[in-house]
């Protein structure tokens, strides 16, 4: 039973690979967890990257790109090299065909051309599996350099922030979650990281909150959502950015009682420099 959970609270974020087919076992899920259903299959028109607002990928710093599989947007990405960029583990999974994948940067709108670049290798952890989410994190080695208008990149988090830090996540998703095509234009919108302990207590029936993870949203008011997976939590202030959390995984979009769960970079980091260092690059 806590596979289905697990499984439905995937799908919301189009993590899952098919749709579930099996009504009566669906009900038995609801059942045993009344409103989960309205939890995790919310009401539609509601707004990608919840609560915030429309920018510009030059106001926003210029370190996101978008992720396309087969010419198709799945997924967003940071650069924090010319050749580098970190995204989530989940969104390789039934997608392991690197010459099939490109990024895309300094765009504000999915619609524009920008700075495409071709991925030449990746690396998840081996520990990483879709039932527990743990270590949900990737490197990507780009063939060329992405440079270019409205591109720049991002430092790491060396050390874990404060409840109530305000960070700021950014993304392409869904405007309808009910939907299946991401929306054109960037928003973003800034959240204050959660207790752990509290993250905790309200996914213990769903999912295990490790190490690797942190939880940051408002609850019923800001979150990400789905497309917006990958993508970027940053720490921003006067003199530069840094990227604290990767976007995981979450039940429903800025659910009154689930807040979203992002990759804690902080945690992550030696991965991320190792599999640089295999790539023969050095983090700067």
């Amino acid at each position: 039973m806590l596979a289905l959970l697990v499984l439905l609270a995937l799908l919301q974020l189009g993590l899952g690979q098919n749709p579930v087919k099996d009504t009566a076992k669906s009900q038995d899920v609801a059942a045993e967890f009344p409103g989960l259903d309205k939890i995790v299959l919310p009401p539609a028109a509601q707004s990608r990257v919840v609560g915030g607002e429309i920018t510009t990928i030059d106001k926003l710093g210029g370190y996101l790109v978008a992720m396309r599989y087969q010419g198709e947007f799945v997924c967003g990405g940071t650069l924090i090299d010319d050749r580098i960029v970190i995204s989530a583990a989940h969104c390789f999974l039934g997608r392991t065909k690197k010459y099939l994948w490109e990024v895309s940067g300094g765009i504000s709108r999915l619609n524009e051309n920008g700075v495409k670049g071709e991925i030449l290798d990746y690396v998840v952890p081996q520990v990483f599996k879709e039932e527990t989410m743990n270590m949900d994190v990737a490197v990507l080695l780009l063939l060329r350099p992405v440079r270019g208008p409205n591109i720049s990149k991002i430092g790491l988090c060396s050390k874990k922030h404060l409840e109530g830090l305000q960070l700021t996540v950014s993304g392409w998703g869904l405007s309808d979650p009910q939907a299946s095509n991401p929306h054109q234009s960037l928003r973003s919108v800034k959240v204050p990281i959660l207790k752990k302990n509290q993250c905790k207590h309200v996914y213990k029936a769903a999912m295990l909150i490790t190490d690797s993870m942190l939880c940051a949203g408002v609850l019923g008011q800001k979150d990400a959502c789905t497309f917006d997976s990958g993508g970027p939590l940053v720490y921003q202030d006067e003199n530069h950015n840094t990227l604290c959390g990767i976007v995981s995984f979450g039940i429903g979009c800025a659910s009154a009682k689930y807040p979203g769960v992002y990759t804690d970079v902080s945690y992550v980091r030696p991965f991320i420099e190792n599999s640089m260092k295999h790539f023969g690059i050095k983090l700067e």
